[in-house]
């Protein structure tokens, strides 16, 4: 089956630049496929049958990123694993080991999404376009909004954020806690 979908699992194994190349697009790949998944979950339906037990934590912990249905486990696993299979296929230049340090960064990824804290290590912190903790926090207290799972593209583009006064970290570096902008600045 790795064959089929043109993974390699021998030697020699890729450089550390062919893989973040392939795990960055993993992650944007990945980011776009939850993005609109996760907001179907939201839809009536889709949310009392499949999300609503995912939603269960209004203040998520680490294992939180976890706890869901088998049904929500398998749509939005489809775009964890969907995004190497996919680029594999196409390029038939993919190695096992870039899946596993994809997986593995994906789950560190949510994990830390969920564990509502701010760590210091957090990539928001130089990365102002990701999502954080900050960021699911206030998809998982509000309920809708900030759907994506490691960038804020998305929710930005279709203004789909959580409560306008809420502090989210966005644009103007202030020194000590990342980059912050109020929504409410951006709006009036």
């Amino acid at each position: 089956m790795t064959q089929f979908f043109g993974m390699d699992v021998g030697v020699p194994f890729p450089t550390v630049f062919q893989m973040a190349k392939q795990i960055i697009t993993f992650f944007i790949m990945e980011d776009t496929y939850h993005y609109w998944m996760h907001r179907l979950l939201h839809w009536g339906p889709m949310y009392r049958r499949v999300h609503r037990i995912h939603h269960q934590y209004a203040a998520p912990f680490g294992l939180a990123a976890e706890y869901a249905s088998p049904w929500e486990t398998l749509i939005l696993g489809i775009g964890t694993i969907g995004a190497p299979l996919l680029v594999g296929a196409i390029t038939r230049n993919l190695h096992l080991l870039t899946v596993i340090t994809w997986v593995t960064l994906r789950q560190f990824q949510a994990i830390d999404a969920h564990s509502g804290y701010d760590f210091p290590w957090s990539l928001r912190h130089w990365m102002p376009f990701w999502g954080g903790a900050d960021w699911h926090d206030a998809h998982h207290k509000y309920f809708r909004g900030n759907y994506s799972s490691s960038f804020r593209y998305w929710d930005s583009k279709y203004s789909l954020l959580s409560a306008r006064d809420i502090i989210l970290t966005v644009y103007s570096f202030d020194g000590h806690s990342g980059w912050n902008r109020s929504w409410r600045e951006k709006e009036g």
